[in-house]
């Protein structure tokens, strides 16, 4: 009796109905694997022996199509025309055309005015005059004056000068132009023309006194 109940019990029943299916499973498995790599063994074609025809290469691809150019959405160009320049202006036969000329008539007795002169220019009342010595320019220097070097060596020589005359009369600066070759002769003609030397101021064209200038030059010699 138990036997019976232990057969009957649903959770052993189903135990064994998964078991059975698993290992039918698993049979049938192995049975296709078996048979499928026989298969394959089988059926594998043998190598191609022979000449081997090439097969026809592959058709070259489409070229892609030309897009269309819709006409109206192109806007046409139109030549532009060349613009016309005028030539430069210039004088034309008739503008130089005798008979175009209208000589006006002078009718006589007529005054047709004078020219006015401009007024000459006044003569100055005074003549402008330079500066002129008051003393004697002989007296300006002497023998006393000789430098003792220059003497004692017999150096000889012409010194020209240009002095710088004021309003006051008085040699105000001297210039030597020309040198007499020794610096001690040249500076001893300054030196004595300015310190003696005396002058008639210089006088412009109205008279008043200005300053002027006066030239001249000195004689270096030794005495006998």
């Amino acid at each position: 009796m138990s036997y019976l109940n232990h057969a009957q019990d649903p959770a052993r029943r189903t135990k064994a109905i998964i078991a059975v299916g698993a290992i039918h499973a698993g049979l049938a498995y192995v049975l296709i694997t078996g048979l499928g790599a026989d298969f394959v063994d089988r059926f594998v074609p043998p190598p191609l022996t022979g000449t081997q025809v090439p097969l026809p290469p592959p058709p070259p691809p489409d070229p892609e199509p030309t897009p269309e150019i819709d006409p109206v959405a192109v806007d046409p160009v139109a030549p532009i025309p060349p613009i016309p320049v005028p030539p430069p202006p210039g004088p034309t036969y008739a503008e130089f055309d005798e008979s175009n000329v209208v000589i006006p008539e002078v009718s006589r007795g007529v005054d047709t005015g004078s020219v006015v002169q401009p007024d000459p220019r006044p003569s100055p009342a005074f003549t402008p005059r330079g500066a002129r010595p008051r003393n004697d320019p002989l007296r300006w220097l002497s023998t006393d004056d000789y430098p003792r070097a220059p003497l004692v060596d017999g150096v000889e020589g012409t010194a020209a000068y240009r002095l710088i005359v004021g309003t006051n009369g008085r040699v105000s600066a001297c210039e030597i132009t020309r040198s007499t070759g020794n610096n001690q002769l040249d500076q001893a003609t300054c030196k004595f023309i300015l310190r003696r030397a005396r002058f008639e101021a210089a006088t412009d064209e109205t008279g008043a006194k200005v300053v002027g200038s006066y030239t001249g030059n000195v004689r270096w010699e030794i005495p006998d």
